[in-house]
C-alpha cells in the first residue's frame, strides 16, 4: 500500500508542476470573475513522517510556497479586475443618468 501512495503522491506532484508552468490556468473564469483556488496544505505537515519521508515532504512544502504565491497574483489580477468592472460601471450609469458627466 506505501508503494501506491509514493506513487499517488508523485502523480499528484507532477500534475501540480505542470499547473504552476502554465500561470494562467491559476484563475478559472466564471462569469467575467476569474475564481483564485486556494492552495491545501502539505498533508505531511500534520502527521508525523519518517527520515525518509522528510524529503518529499520538503518537496511538498516548496511546492506549497509556489502555489501561495500563485494564489496572491491570482487574487491581486482578480481584484484590479474587479476596481475595473466596478468602475466601468459606475461610469456608465453615472453616464446614463447625467450627459454632463460622459467621457467623450
Amino acid at each position: 500500500m506505501r508503494p501506491l501512495a509514493n506513487s499517488l503522491r508523485g502523480a499528484a506532484l507532477a500534475v501540480a508542476a505542470a499547473l504552476l508552468t502554465q500561470p494562467l490556468l491559476a484563475a478559472q473564469d466564471v462569469r467575467g470573475f476569474s475564481y483564485c483556488a486556494p492552495p491545501s496544505r502539505p498533508d505531511c505537515i500534520e502527521t508525523s513522517v519518517s527520515a525518509l519521508a522528510m524529503a518529499a515532504c520538503d518537496e511538498d512544502v516548496q511546492l506549497f510556497k509556489r502555489m501561495v504565491f500563485r494564489y496572491r497574483e491570482c487574487l491581486e489580477r482578480e481584484m484590479e479586475r474587479a476596481v475595473r468592472e466596478a468602475n466601468d460601471v459606475i461610469e456608465a450609469w453615472r453616464c446614463r443618468r447625467d450627459k454632463t458627466k460622459c467621457r467623450n
